[in-house]
């Protein structure tokens, strides 16, 4: 029976021997990658997601044109949800004659939830403070509505039968995530201040802003409970519906992470693969001293098992501590986003992140230390530097089936893990497949070079180590190219979203009589302004002469499109960022036709050639779907879900909506254009413009990290798939010495042997790595994707040349040592 000392005691002689270096190295790499990704990821969410709230003012808002349900406001207090609701309305406000009408807020000490409500008491300050309601009988202005109403702080103004001081002046609110079309200039005030005003009548246009906030589950649990008994009339919205540009950049970014952590997960088992066959290839002749000495085949297994495990704990504890100290670092780079969130450290991450170091060590070196099991007490008499290639095999299947589960476990994405460990299979295959192909076609060969011919023959007679050797070092580049070329592609897609033009104010409820003149003023100003469309207000009522509610049933309230009237509009060109997915941009068709944005289109089942009824009014319109168009929600442009063919809604009164970008030193044209014009209205989208770049800014950061560490990991894998096979080259370097070969000569051939395998698994690594980059950005990342072929050049090149300087460095430490001359039998 074997004795618990023993284990300990092979540990420790190891470990001071410098046995077990490489492979705590490379457990400690992989679990602090895995960790540190692991809370980062964890954090990141957690804060992209309020980041997202701040621009709501809550977690959730549910918007109705009716009051709150009393009921509604028991469930979520039984949940312990934070809550407040505010009332908007539009009313004129009148000061010395001057009229305007506004958008009046009335909120509660309770507001925002989320995000900052920043307020300024004097005209001086730029930046304001931290406040949460006005004081009763005072309000809170827009700056566009002080030169509108020509007044200043400490003035009066009369909002129906009230009048209010105005205390203080608007620069930063949440909660301006609604329907853009609906807004005015805000004025906040006091709630209790409501009666005050007198203007609230019955049928008055008003909205009810339910804000809640507090634990995910709960308030899942809430919308899970409430979802069927919204009407058409009201809205739940939250940080993924509520402003598509914020969502979209949190999807991809949060895709991005974990992407990295499953590249991580790749890149350690590889590392802790190559780490383990090197260290059971060392202990060859430990395990034949010990069959020697009477040790059965499950003692030995016992043996290494249990002192592995301890080594997996250790060097897993020591990495996932290591991968929690650069939170900080991590938080720091992100304080531009939620600057208010504290660092967090979360112990479901740590022990996810320990039991996988664990996991990852125990599955990859099963194999080889299964293997041992085959060695006899006569290799102590062989010079044997090989455990079996049928262990390698089932390393690589038992690493295929953990990486599987914890990849999905720590993405939650079926598609991604499936695309990526597809990606790796698929690789692997072409390795054994070509290898065996190609060498072994090559060992009649005898026009190669004779030092290139030494490489090639021994790549031939070694197929199996060769061929662990191209997957060791080509997974582990595939892993860094995947990071490095979507990092390159969602930067550049990030940049391009939101570039220093980009427009800072919506102008709608243009007049079309009053286009010439606008467009003058702008001329005159050199403001450029995004094209003018026409809006017109429908409702979809039917798909295929079916009733949208017979067909969606009970789905139907859980279908933004079909909640509302939608702005339809037209053109005569393809707007820009607009691409056809399906279809046509079917100008010259003689029917009516409709082009449909691709995830209305997918929500409500919709294809190319459906017919759709709206109700404009008092008519009905019927038209065919002739296209499917995607969207860029990001570009802070006019988009429309419908676009209809020219022509056929100009019998229905419209107006003219257009974006534009006013810098900061010309605002004062923002005052000219309300005047001339005063039934148009002004979105500031400034705020939720900046609140998007921040994002943008500290997700950029997130994936710079990312992509280093990646780098990190894959410089040791690549050094242990070299040095995982050196002891069994050293006793022919020896002979090879012993005959007379100069050092030259022998670093050349080495060379070339690591040139052709550096090179081979550079080559195959960009390929997939460009095949899983072009499925992950199409199918998950929703960005375009340029294929970089002189990538395909310079990595095999690169990686050749890496290969062969750490084959130089370890080949001089070979010949440098005396030569020994062995008799093998």
């Amino acid at each position: 029976m074997l004795k618990w000392p023993l284990p300990i005691k092979a540990l420790s002689r190891d470990w001071r021997s410098g046995e077990l270096t490489l492979l705590f190295m490379a457990l400690v790499i992989a679990v602090a990658c895995i960790s540190a990704l692991n809370n980062f990821t964890y954090s990141v969410n957690l804060q992209l997601q309020q980041g997202a709230a701040s621009l709501l003012g809550a977690d959730v808002v549910v918007t109705s044109n009716a009051p709150i349900d009393p009921l509604w406001i028991k469930e979520a207090k039984q949940r312990n949800l934070t809550q407040t609701v505010s009332l908007t309305f539009l009313s004129m406000v009148e000061h010395d004659d001057q009229l305007q009408l506004a958008q009046i807020k009335a909120i509660s000490p309770l507001y925002p939830l989320r995000g900052s409500l920043t307020i300024a008491l004097r005209m001086d300050d730029a930046e304001g403070h931290i406040a949460h309601a006005p004081p009763p009988g005072e309000v809170w202005l827009n700056p566009r509505l002080l030169p509108l109403l020509n007044v200043t702080l400490g003035e009066t103004i009369h909002i129906g039968a009230g009048a209010f001081r105005v205390a203080g002046i608007i620069r930063q609110e949440p909660g301006q995530t609604g329907d853009w079309f609906s807004f005015s200039p805000r004025i906040l005030m006091n709630q209790t201040d409501i009666d005050k005003t007198q203007v609230i009548r019955p049928g008055s246009n008003l909205i009810y802003s339910w804000l809640l906030k507090g634990n995910p589950d709960k308030l899942a649990q809430l919308q899970d409970l409430l979802q069927s008994q919204l009407t058409d009339q009201q809205q739940w919205l939250d940080s993924q519906n509520s402003t598509p540009a914020v969502s979209r950049t949190i999807e991809r970014t949060l895709n991005y992470l974990h992407l990295g952590t499953l590249m991580s997960l790749v890149l350690a088992g590889v590392a802790v693969s190559m780490a383990s066959l090197r260290y059971c290839q060392r202990h060859l002749k430990q395990v034949a001293l010990l069959r020697c000495f009477g040790a059965s085949e499950k003692q030995v297994i016992t043996l290494y098992l249990i002192g592995l495990s301890l080594l997996g704990f250790l060097a897993s504890l020591t990495g996932a501590l290591l991968g929690y100290g650069l939170q900080p670092l991590l938080v720091q780079w992100l304080g531009g986003l939620l600057p208010d969130v504290k660092l967090q450290i979360h112990a479901i991450p740590f022990v996810f992140s320990l039991l996988s170091g664990m996991l990852l060590l125990l599955c990859f070196s099963l194999g080889n230390i299964w293997a041992l099991r085959q060695v006899t007490a006569i290799a102590i008499f062989r010079e044997q530097h090989h455990i079996g290639q049928n262990s390698a095999y089932l390393t690589y299947g038992l690493a295929l089936l953990l990486l599987a589960l914890l990849a999905y476990l720590y993405t939650q994405s079926l598609s991604m893990t499936v695309a990526v460990l597809m990606g790796c299979v698929a690789y692997v295959g072409v390795v054994i497949a070509s290898l065996w192909l190609i060498f072994g076609l090559m060992k009649s060969q005898r026009a190669i070079p004779l030092n290139w011919r030494f490489g090639f023959n021994n790549i031939a007679r070694n197929l199996e180590d060769s061929a662990l050797q191209v997957v060791g070092i080509g997974l582990a580049l595939t892993a860094i190219l995947s990071l490095f070329l979507l990092k390159n592609d969602l930067l550049a897609n990030w940049r391009q979203q939101l570039p220093a033009n980009t427009a800072n104010y919506f102008i709608i409820n243009v007049e079309p009589s009053q286009l010439n003149d606008l467009h003058s003023l702008l001329q005159q100003e050199g403001i450029q302004s995004a094209a003018f469309y026409p809006v017109v207000r429908g409702r979809l009522i039917e798909i295929n002469h079916q009733p949208v509610k017979n067909l969606f049933g009970e789905e139907t309230k859980n279908i933004n499109a079909l909640q509302r009237e939608l702005n339809l509009s037209w053109t005569a060109e393809l707007p820009e960022g607009n691409d056809i997915t399906a279809g046509r941009w079917a100008l010259n068709l003689d029917k009516p036709w409709v082009s449909v944005e691709q995830g209305v289109a997918n929500r409500l089942r919709l294809k190319t050639g459906d017919r759709l009824t709206f109700q404009l009014g008092d008519s009905q319109m019927q038209v065919e779907i002739s296209s499917l168009r995607k969207v860029d929600w990001t570009s802070f442009k006019p988009n429309f879900f419908m676009l209809f063919k020219p022509g056929l809604l100009d019998a229905f009164p419209h107006t003219l909506i257009t974006s534009l970008y006013v810098p900061p030193e010309q605002q004062t044209v923002l005052i000219k254009l309300v005047k001339q014009f005063p039934n148009v209205s002004l979105i500031d989208v400034a705020n939720t413009l900046k609140r998007i770049q921040a994002i943008i800014t500290s997700a950029g950061n997130a994936v710079s990290f990312i992509t280093l560490f990646a780098l990190l990991a894959g410089l040791v894998v690549a050094a242990l798939a070299i040095l995982s096979f050196s002891s069994s080259k050293q006793q022919e370097t020896q002979i090879l010495k012993l005959l007379g070969m100069r050092r030259y000569a022998l670093l050349w051939i080495r060379s070339s042997e690591a040139f052709i395998i550096g090179g081979y698994a550079g080559f195959l690594a960009s390929i997939t790595a460009i095949a899983i980059n072009s499925y992950l950005a199409s199918a998950l990342l929703d960005i375009s994707f340029s294929i970089p072929w002189g990538m395909v050049l310079f990595v095999p090149f690169a990686t050749a040349a890496a290969t062969v300087a750490i084959n130089i460095a370890v080949q001089r430490m070979q010949y440098n040592h005396s030569t020994r001359l062995r008799i093998t039998h």
